[in-house]
């Protein structure tokens, strides 16, 4: 695989902004993500779910839910789509077909205490734990730019922004992490 040059580098500057305590937000990059984007023929959508559990483990998931396991993650993105995050499979022709979407994305992990606080000002998502549990997906858009957004823990989260469109995202939401207090770490 290809190393990529992140999108963002210029204005990831690592350390704690605008001061060193009560930082409620934490930001990293996943640099290296591999994500390959599966798709099923309407008549193999079981069969493919068999694939990923003989595969991954997987158990099938719900539309715009997911399930996490070993460095994976698996996602049902559209009635019959889903993303796999973290590595490849290979997909029978007769079950469906797939895509290699990692370089089209920036993949930032936002958490803290704040998180959904911070995502909330920009996406319009009820992100209160009842109404997007752990596991949760979804499409929406920041300024009119389609993004992915993941709950993979309570106060957890991965954005997927599209690489054209990370930097200004950035900072926006780095602007707006500001009133809390964020780091940036290494990623």
């Amino acid at each position: 695989m290809l190393n990529r040059n992140s999108a963002i580098i210029e204005k990831y500057k690592i350390g704690k902004y605008p001061f060193e305590e009560n930082i409620e937000i934490i930001f990293s990059e996943n640099r290296n993500l591999i994500i390959q984007q599966i798709a099923a023929w309407p008549d193999e959508i079981s069969n493919l779910e068999k694939l990923f559990a003989d595969q991954l483990g997987a158990q099938p998931v719900d539309f715009n839910r997911g399930e996490n396991f070993k460095n994976n993650s698996l996602w049902r993105m559209e009635p019959s789509k889903w993303w796999l995050l973290g590595s490849t499979i290979q997909v029978p022709e007769n079950l469906g077909t797939s895509l290699e979407l990692s370089h089209a994305f920036t993949s930032i992990t936002i958490e803290g205490e704040k998180s959904d606080v911070l995502l909330n000002r920009h996406l319009p998502l009820d992100l209160r734990l009842d109404n997007f549990p752990i596991n949760s997906s979804a499409s929406s858009a920041i300024h009119h730019v389609s993004v992915k957004l993941f709950r993979i823990y309570n106060k957890e989260f991965r954005l997927l922004i599209p690489r054209g469109f990370a930097l200004s995202i950035w900072e926006i939401l780095l602007e707006s992490a500001s009133q809390f207090g964020y780091e940036i770490k290494d990623s």
